[in-house]
């Protein structure tokens, strides 16, 4: 693959896409296993967003041989973060208006949201709760990725 022909952006649109769709299979897998009531159980999805940040920094590197701009390691994070958190978004709104009502109200009840949280708002505070961290996640991970000496090939 041509290093010019991959941007910043097909690498992360690929893995916000692949990382929001992990959301909603753990969600799914939450759902089924009856434990959605346990609200902290949803933080661990966070190791998919730190996946898929990590993953497409990794790929756009070796595709650009060993070579990534430390803004560009930013940006993958910012939006891996802002693509799986608005298609885990719109799911959520979905499911709470489709397949389980009361699921909004087990939310307020909680401590991680207000109390008279609406689904626009559920729907603004599910994108926030994941560009945020992608954004300081991906501030991690170009600590390793932006220096030389862990180029994917010797010699670079």
């Amino acid at each position: 693959m041509a290093s010019s022909k991959v941007t910043y952006q097909k690498v992360s649109t690929k893995w916000g896409i692949l990382t929001g769709i992990a959301y909603i299979a753990y969600f799914l897998i939450m759902w089924a296993l009856g434990v959605l009531e346990i609200i902290e159980l949803s933080f661990i999805s966070g190791i998919f967003l730190v996946i898929g940040i990590c993953v497409a920094i990794s790929r756009l590197k070796r595709a650009r041989n060993g070579n990534i701009e430390y803004f560009e390691g930013l940006a993958i994070g910012a939006t891996v973060g802002v693509i799986s958190s608005a298609i885990l978004a719109l799911f959520l709104v979905i499911f709470v208006s489709v397949l389980d009502t009361d699921y909004l109200a087990s939310l307020q009840a909680s401590s991680f949201f207000p109390e008279g949280i609406t689904k626009m708002a559920l729907f603004g505070f599910t994108i926030m709760y994941g560009t945020v961290p992608g954004l300081w996640i991906a501030f991690i991970a170009m600590q390793w990725f932006k220096r030389r000496d862990h180029s994917m090939s010797e010699g670079v």
